[in-house]
């Protein structure tokens, strides 16, 4: 049996097509961010970060060669328990953490993942294990990625959502993060919806892909603003 006849589609995470299983590997291909994304892996390998794939090469067909992670990984967003978000948090401090003040985060506080959601974490038993997908890794300050994933695992402008109990929720996840959490947990969000709005905006972006990002963002955006009062002070508990 050849490799294509043992390859089974994955369709988990968002960021990349054609990334297949192959026994306990996965092949993803090769991107413009790759060379980093593969000193970002192996990096945290050497210190010892067991929340990422392993690297392991490149197969002939010219994909990166990962570790598979064994659980389920979300379609969507929704509504995750304070148990879910509380561990998701801590494996985001981790990251952060294991890239602050390496020659990969360069003049920047940290390695940002770029795309923190829940849609990009492995889940076992329903509880975050793994990260994925890191082809957006970048480096930036830790308040913007921290804000995208409070957005993002909270489902923060989901009108199904009472601001009051949202803002509770911020704070287990902000409190299990630890102490480099945002001081202003608001405004990262705001700026994590302004960024995700400005980079869907590029040249390569797919019209109604994009589209539909930036008007979720700007929506969720103005939820945020109308409700900020609430969210506070269900931030101060």
């Amino acid at each position: 049996m050849n490799a294509m006849e043992g390859e089974v589609p994955l369709s988990g995470g968002r960021v990349t097509s054609g990334v297949v299983r192959i026994g306990n590997t996965v092949r993803r291909p090769l991107g413009p961010n790759s060379t980093f994304v593969h000193a970002l892996l192996r990096h945290l390998e050497s210190v010892g970060y067991s929340h990422a794939p392993r690297l392991l090469g490149v197969d002939p067909q010219g994909r990166e060669i990962l570790t598979f992670v064994p659980g389920t990984v979300p379609t969507d967003l929704g509504y995750f328990s304070e148990s879910q978000v509380r561990e998701a948090a801590r494996i985001i401090a981790g990251l952060h953490d294991a890239t602050a003040g390496t020659p990969l985060a360069g003049d920047q506080e940290v390695v940002c993942h770029g795309d923190l959601s829940p849609c990009n974490f492995v889940l076992r038993f329903d509880v975050p294990v793994c990260l994925i997908d890191f082809d957006t890794a970048f480096r930036g300050p830790r308040h913007l990625d921290v804000g995208y994933a409070a957005w993002t695992w909270l489902d923060i402008g989901n009108s199904d959502q009472l601001p009051f109990d949202t803002g509770q929720r911020l704070a287990a996840f902000l409190d299990a993060y630890g102490s480099r959490a945002p001081s202003d947990p608001i405004n990262a969000i705001l700026e994590a919806q302004a960024w995700l709005a400005q980079r869907t905006s590029g040249p390569n972006e797919r019209p109604v892909f994009a589209n539909g990002v930036r008007q979720w963002s700007t929506g969720c955006s103005g939820w945020v603003r109308e409700n900020r009062r609430a969210l506070e002070a269900g931030l101060r508990g």
